[in-house]
């Protein structure tokens, strides 16, 4: 969980940006990348690109240490159910599994990192900082606006989950079938 932390908290300095960019636009704040960059630039500065940074590490961190150990969860049951490691198709279900559950639960730490990337609530009126914005969502509607939007984004990130952790052990297989000597194969797959 530390060393995933540690790499999201690493992620988002550039993930965070690209975010920025891409809220505005979908905001309709801004009709071009061109204009989106030039725009925060012109607003806030370089600083404007990492408007929502924290809310974004709010959201990945908890996100993760409940991805991760899920994941972990799955395969090792699934391992010991059938007597074998998992194939990567099955781990990848256990990514799917991992990654739609951790995106239902953090979906209130999006809705926040979206209204601040926004940057305006549906009034035009800025947000002032994370605890303003959520104080002002809650009154917006109460817990149902924290979660707006939980089932595409459940559906998306489970699906995201299932090719990504399918790869990865994909990749992780094929790299020790092909570049260990064949002694050390067997007890690598067993190990993972």
């Amino acid at each position: 969980m530390a060393a995933s932390s540690c790499g999201e908290v690493a992620a988002c300095w550039i993930r965070v940006p690209t975010e920025n960019v891409k809220q505005k636009m979908q905001a309709g704040v801004y009709p071009t990348t061109r204009q989106a960059l030039s725009g925060i630039i012109g607003s806030k500065g370089w600083r404007g690109f990492y408007v929502g940074y924290t809310s974004t590490i709010m959201r990945e961190i908890p996100f993760s240490f409940i991805q991760f150990p899920i994941y972990e969860t799955l395969k090792k049951k699934g391992a010991e159910t059938r007597g074998r490691p998992l194939q990567p198709f099955e781990s990848a279900f256990c990514g799917s599994i991992g990654g739609g559950v951790s995106a239902a639960i953090t979906t209130p730490f999006d809705v926040i990192k979206t209204h601040l990337m926004i940057g305006r609530d549906g009034k035009g009126v800025p947000y002032t900082g994370t605890t303003g914005a959520i104080r002002r969502i809650w009154q917006a509607g109460g817990i149902s606006m924290f979660f707006r939007g939980v089932v595409p984004r459940t559906v998306w990130i489970a699906l995201g989950g299932c090719v990504f952790f399918g790869s990865y052990e994909t990749a992780k297989l094929m790299l020790v079938e092909n570049l260990l000597p064949e002694d050390d194969v067997e007890e690598l797959k067993q190990a993972f």
